[in-house]
């Protein structure tokens, strides 16, 4: 038998061994506190639920203030430091009143119809012209009608690109104005299809309607409609609202932001677009300061207001912020985001190592191992992006209710508020490894790489 001492030397040795095989490193640690702290303490649905407004938050408008005003309450209580707001001006619109008429005997006018973003309105009498189907609208599409278009409107269905691109060739080829289908048999999607308010109307069409029109075009007939809108376009001075965890390392000078934009469409709560991603990155920073994380690099919030109108609130913080883009690390942008299922990135091949070995280490979440590379201009990335910063984009899926967007359908009970949550665990762990690696893991790349520059 083993003597007293031999027994207790052995289980003090055993005991070394299994507590230092279950101690973890600090850094490891810290990530599954985070985690912990989102999924079981997090307030995203209660702070979802008082931004979902009827009537959305809309840029200029009493809803977007007050939005703009609660957030930067909550990030100061939640101990967020230099919390502030950076006014930017711009010209926001919004419709009162959209009539589109599909003329005959009798007249048939076209139910939930809406004016797209920044179309003027018409003349009091409207627009008559007949209508020519160019298909999903592609450049191509046009071109293959371009004998047609003078004095047209032009009928497009939704998806392929951006519908601004779809106006632009449409007012190249000599059309009166765009017709856009939606994909929804029932109800519309708005969206902007002019940079800038312009006479050139834009309006959008349920489904339905739009099959209807399209049957009638293919058996030969001639289709003639009268557009009338009734819109309002005014200068406002919206607030982008920023705040911070400073840095407290060698690399505090280095900037790590995580962002989404706060404003949406007018038509229902701005629940989907984009209360979830605004709530998901003032989630993640509550979970950050709660743990009394000290980054080595600053980590900075930012909720844009004026994207919905054209990136306006992130185009102003660019250019306001010119002197200080060296400094930032990378861009988080979080637009709807859902439940966490993969990294875009936007030029950065350097940064997909750390993804990749990122992703690994949240094998719980089962995020897919390709880290996709995209162009696409249509968020507040791209202004970060076409300055050669780092732009990062976590995708994911957001259920059924998705495709309601920018409709009336987009209200907080159509949002998967646990999908959404545990976004915000994933963005919470991925700034703080942002913030606390060694290494940088990105390099800023020059502005006029034309990959960098795409878009409508």
């Amino acid at each position: 038998m083993l003597n007293h001492s031999v027994r207790v030397g052995i289980g003090l040795l055993a005991l070394m061994v299994f507590a230092g095989g279950c101690r973890q490193p600090k850094a490891v640690s810290l990530d599954r506190q985070l985690i912990g702290e989102v999924l079981m303490c997090s307030e995203l649905s209660a702070n979802l639920r008082t931004l979902a407004m009827p009537g959305g938050r809309l840029s200029g408008s009493p809803n977007g203030r007050k939005a703009e005003r609660f957030v930067a309450g909550k990030a100061a209580r939640y101990g967020l430091s230099n919390v502030h707001f950076e006014p930017f001006e711009m010209t926001t619109w919004q419709d009162r009143r959209t009539t589109v008429v599909v003329l005959g005997d009798p007249p048939q006018v076209l139910e939930g119809a809406l004016a797209l973003g920044n179309s003027l309105s018409t003349v009091p009498e409207g627009i008559s012209a007949a209508v020519v189907d160019v298909g999903i609208g592609l450049e191509k599409d046009f071109q293959a009608h371009a004998h047609e278009l003078e004095g047209k409107f032009a009928l497009v269905r939704e998806g392929g690109i951006h519908r601004g691109a779809k106006m632009r060739l449409a007012c190249e080829h000599g059309a009166v104005g765009l017709v856009q289908v939606s994909r929804l048999d029932d109800r519309v999607r708005v969206g902007t299809c002019h940079a800038k308010p312009r006479p050139e109307p834009g309006i959008t069409i349920k489904g339905s309607d739009g099959k209807a029109l399209t049957q009638r075009l293919q058996n030969g007939e001639t289709v003639r409609i009268n557009v009338k809108i009734d819109a309002d376009a005014w200068v406002c001075q919206p607030n982008n609202v920023v705040a911070e965890i400073p840095g407290a390392g060698p690399s505090a000078h280095e900037v790590v932001i995580l962002c989404a934009h706060l404003d949406s469409w007018h038509l229902a709560e701005g629940a989907l677009d984009n209360g979830t991603g605004a709530t998901a990155i003032l989630e993640a920073a509550r979970a950050l300061v709660r743990l009394r994380w000290k980054p080595n690099r600053t980590v900075r919030l930012i909720w844009f207001m004026g994207e919905e109108h054209g990136l306006h609130g992130s185009k102003a913080y660019v250019r306001d912020h010119a002197d200080q883009l060296d400094n930032i690390v990378a861009v988080i942008n979080v637009d709807m985001p859902g439940a966490p299922r993969k990294f875009i990135t936007f030029g950065h091949p350097e940064i997909v190592k750390f993804l990749q070995s990122f992703q690994k280490g949240l094998a719980g979440f089962e995020l897919n191992e390709e880290v996709a590379n995209a162009t696409w201009t249509a968020s507040d990335h791209a202004a970060f992006m076409k300055q050669g910063v780092c732009a990062l984009s976590l995708s994911g899926e957001m259920g059924p209710g998705v495709k309601y967007y920018h409709s009336t359908g987009d209200t907080y009970d159509q949002v998967d508020r646990r999908a959404t949550i545990r976004c915000a665990a994933v963005l919470a762990v991925l700034v703080r490894q942002l913030a606390d690696c060694s290494a940088r893991p990105t390099v800023r790349l020059d502005p006029e790489e034309p990959h960098l520059n795409s878009g409508w």
